[in-house]
């Protein structure tokens, strides 16, 4: 085998090592992509920032839409807490006290997410 063809393979694996770490892991995987999408970025940037990491890295895109759709649908005890400390979020009340309005606030970024990654997956129009 070329050392391209092995090099290629092996990424392949690691890329499969990782989605499987992201299901396996959601509750750690969703408090890392908060902080990593949301913590210091105003959300039209963020959606930029996504974009971009779409059209690169794909597969990890479409885990953060599945995860955060995820998210949306079950309304986990710990995700409203996990939005105001790993995204550094703040909607006026507590996620203690008011967890809907941080569960409201991550449902309209699934929307965006998953608009901005199934524009990615189109490609140029």
């Amino acid at each position: 085998m070329s050392d391209i063809n092995e090099l290629g393979w092996r990424i392949l694996r690691e890329i499969e090592k990782d989605h499987k770490w992201r299901e396996d892991n959601p509750k750690r995987f969703f408090a890392v992509l908060c902080d990593d999408l949301w913590r210091t970025t105003p959300d039209d940037e963020a959606l930029d920032v996504f974009k971009i990491r779409a059209t690169n890295a794909g597969w990890w895109a479409s885990d953060v839409v599945d995860c955060v759709e995820r998210v949306v649908a079950e309304r986990p005890d710990w995700a409203a807490h996990t939005l105001q400390c790993s995204a550094d979020l703040w909607l006026g009340r507590s996620a203690e006290e008011a967890p809907e309005l941080y569960l409201d606030w991550l449902a309209e970024r699934a929307v965006e997410l998953r608009s901005v990654l199934d524009e990615v997956r189109r490609g140029p129009e």
